[in-house]
């Protein structure tokens, strides 16, 4: 006899209020798989697996695990059967030990005290086994982005996982931490684990993936993955038509004789010395590792960390060491990483989100005031540039999916009329559709004349916009190339190369 699935999703629909969410949505879970899925932000992703974890009840349908209808069950008890959801944003406590997150809840005592030792000493051996090189006494917020990772990992499987949902769970990592999570993954599924794996990164999924299901407009959209499968087929797939992947023309280069940012012998926070001309119309990517000195230099050139000493140079006029205010004064702008850290404003509209940067330049009235008139205007310029997804400008940010939200933090900095724009994983975590939408919006800036630093993990994704490379490490320049018939895998060599010469 056959033995049934891991996780049956049988004829799953879900209504909130008059919006259907999910319809008519099946899927199966084996022992030891890995199930993706994928869809723009809106889809149905998220509710579908609320509703496996209980969160959600489903309007209608079943939902099955080892052979158990559980539609009736808490997220609690779901946790106790092996039901486990690790999220896309942080959910560990960054200031308690690896050993605490990983006991969390239930820290074991001996005398009515915490047995402290027992903690440590079973956290090591599980550490061990799972081979994640940390102190469990360690606190969290000291660990790199991979290793908090797989601690969420390690919770849940400390926890009795067997299945779990892994949301979005590349984001912000470099190509090596990508590949060092697949195989962590992989590790556990031999073992018998299975996951059900959200990503908008197409090339990953079909790298890592047993089984593939797109959702679209709360619909199902399986994939045979018996033949061969191209990230093209699924782009389409998801987007619902076919999507051109945009490219920097090779005629609409940078003008070779001026130079918008002279940035020289730049000293300050992981900064030894860095010199860099940035011509007007270009877009000059950034390579480097986490710490290797590429983040922390576009954060400085808009102010956010401290540079000691150097001479920055701005459409030929030599400007003070820059904070943000001055930076944008400058035609300086930058967008952050950490889209709903130092992004968004969750509880303000989409107006306000768009107008905010601009109160103190074009936006600026008679006696200080805001032209408010004018702000309502621009933003709803840019939601139909950028084709922004909402009801109107009046919408809350939070109620806008995360590719909307970046398209609404594009806007914001476009309405300061930047000469340069700095884009720091301007992509990150949004679908394919909103990508290349943004993509194409910044080709098409810089092809007028507006210069663009560009870091991002995605090495397809830079390769295709990016003039010049310059790779960091250490805190310095290590190589500067001309973006000409470089591959991935060359790019990743360089990089490597240069990591171990310095």
């Amino acid at each position: 006899m056959n033995k049934p699935p891991l996780l049956q999703v049988n004829n799953i629909s879900k209504v909130f209020g008059a919006t259907p969410a999910l319809s008519d949505v099946s899927l199966e879970v084996s022992e030891g798989g890995i199930h993706s899925l994928l869809g723009r932000n809106g889809a149905g992703k998220s509710t579908l697996v609320n509703i496996i974890a209980g969160i959600y009840p489903p309007t209608t349908g079943d939902v099955l695990f080892e052979g158990r209808d559980i539609r009736s069950l808490n997220i609690f008890t779901r946790q106790e059967l092996g039901i486990r959801l690790v999220p896309q944003h942080e959910n560990s406590f960054p200031d308690l030990s690896v050993a605490e997150n990983i006991f969390s809840g239930v820290l074991p005592t001996r005398g009515g005290l915490v047995d402290w030792k027992q903690i440590n000493d079973v956290a090591a051996e599980e550490l061990a086994a799972y081979g994640l090189a940390v102190d469990p006494r360690t606190l969290v917020r000291e660990l790199s982005s991979i290793d908090a990772r797989k601690l969420n990992i390690i919770r849940a499987m400390h926890s009795g996982a067997k299945l779990i949902i892994l949301d979005e769970p590349t984001t912000a990592l470099t190509n090596r931490e990508r590949a060092e999570l697949f195989t962590f993954v992989r590790e556990l599924k031999a073992r018998g684990t299975a996951f059900i794996f959200i990503s908008h990164y197409l090339g990953e999924v079909l790298e890592l993936s047993d089984a593939i299901t797109v959702l679209r407009d709360g619909r199902m959209f399986p994939v045979d993955t018996s033949d061969h499968v191209s990230e093209a087929h699924l782009a389409s797939l998801v987007a619902g038509e076919e999507v051109e992947l945009a490219h920097r023309a090779i005629d609409r280069g940078p003008d070779a004789d001026g130079v918008f940012l002279k940035v020289t012998d730049l000293h300050g926070d992981n900064l030894e010395g860095v010199s860099i001309d940035v011509r007007k119309g270009e877009i000059l990517g950034v390579v480097g590792f986490p710490g290797s000195g590429a983040r922390e230099f576009c954060r400085a050139l808009f102010g956010l960390t401290r540079l000691d000493s150097g001479t920055i140079t701005a459409g030929g006029q030599k400007v003070a060491l820059p904070s943000p205010e001055r930076a944008i004064a400058e035609g300086i702008s930058y967008i952050s990483y950490d889209r709903q850290r130092e992004g968004i404003m969750p509880t303000f509209d989409v107006n306000e989100n768009i107008g905010i940067s601009s109160h103190a330049g074009k936006l600026r009235a008679l006696g200080g005031f805001v032209n408010l008139a004018l702000q309502r205007s621009l933003s709803e310029q840019y939601r139909q540039a950028l084709k922004i997804k909402c009801n109107s400008i009046d919408d809350s940010m939070d109620s806008l999916s995360g590719g909307n939200q970046q398209k609404v933090i594009v806007s914001r900095l476009l309405n300061t009329d930047p000469r340069l724009l700095i884009l720091d994983e301007p992509t990150v975590g949004i679908d394919i559709k909103s990508r290349e939408e943004i993509i194409s919006t910044i080709l098409d800036l810089t092809h007028r004349g507006m210069s663009t630093i560009y870091l991002t993990n995605d090495y397809e994704e830079l390769l295709r916009v990016a003039d010049r490379l310059v790779f960091f490490d250490d805190g310095r320049i290590v190589t500067v190339l001309d973006n000409t018939d470089i591959t991935i895998d060359e790019l990743t060599a360089i990089r490597d190369r240069e990591k171990e010469a310095v």
